[in-house]
């Protein structure tokens, strides 16, 4: 197995500053990562039927689910935010985001000040603040923006000598599913102070992007995890995709994007577990 990984190691001195960094004054100023989306359905595209605003799945806030939470972060232009979720693994301490979180692509580098809040909720932390540990992304994303690979994972330090799947819980990771599939979404838009959830269809875009409409999905759900087989007891799934890709998740509040899970999404986790 080829190893197309990249990583920042984050020591635990550093990881402590930057939890104390996050005060609720920066929770709450924090902007989504990316330039705003548009709300409303803008007519078809090329190629697409039409799509009207009554024919799109709406979204609706909730209270939020305990492996889903908002991930803030400095670029280097500013405190932001983007969503992320706990995707299972060997070391217990992984989660799953668009890459374009934790790393600005060709020509960028990586993030700093990564913090974790599960469950967020117009300003409630549950969970408390986890801070980020190390960072991954694919290589071929860090240098040439490839959005077929717009996902990346963040280890987080445990907390009170507890790792994070033995607090929230997790999620599993689903590959090589194909299209078609109903999925669960949740996500922390910038419209909102709340998290927004929706249950819709995928659809294919392109050979390794996938697509699914829903309303609500403003600037910070990137990340937002698609999970199949959504079991609203454990208020858990597989996680097949994520907010993401083509253009960076999509330029429409409407229409979202995710890069294909496949054997890459698979092997990046492995490598992130190794590291974690």
């Amino acid at each position: 197995m080829e190893d197309t990984s990249t990583d920042l190691r984050i020591g635990a001195t550093e990881a402590q500053d930057a939890e104390s960094y996050w005060t609720p004054q920066r929770l709450a100023s924090a902007t989504p990562v990316g330039g705003p989306k548009a709300a409303a359905p803008a007519g078809p595209q090329v190629g697409e039927r039409s799509v009207t605003a009554q024919a799109v799945p709406k979204s609706a806030a909730f209270g939020g689910i305990p492996t889903v939470g908002a991930v803030f972060f400095n670029n280097g232009k500013g405190n932001h935010y983007c969503t992320a979720s706990v995707v299972h693994s060997y070391s217990k301490s992984l989660l799953l985001t668009a890459a374009h979180c934790i790393h600005g692509g060709r020509g960028g580098g990586y993030s700093h000040n990564v913090a974790f809040v599960p469950k967020f909720d117009n300003g409630k932390r549950p969970y408390g603040i986890w801070s980020a540990k190390m960072l991954m992304v694919d290589k071929r994303w860090a240098s040439n923006s490839d959005p077929d690979l717009d996902y990346g994972f963040i280890a987080v330090y445990p907390r009170g000598g507890r790792k994070i799947e033995q607090v929230v819980g997790y999620n599993k990771l689903a590959i090589n599913q194909g299209v078609g599939n109903w999925v669960n979404i949740a996500g922390y838009p910038s419209r909102s102070n709340r998290p927004i959830f929706c249950k819709t269809k995928t659809a294919r875009q392109w050979k390794y992007q996938i697509r699914m409409d829903c309303t609500g999905f403003y600037g910070g759900t990137s990340g937002s995890p698609w999970l199949l087989w959504y079991n609203s007891k454990s208020h858990t799934g597989y996680v097949n995709g994520v907010v993401g890709g083509y253009q960076e998740g999509g330029s429409v509040s409407w229409r979202s994007y995710s890069p294909y899970f496949d054997k890459d999404v698979y092997n990046l986790r492995s490598a992130a577990d190794k590291r974690a």
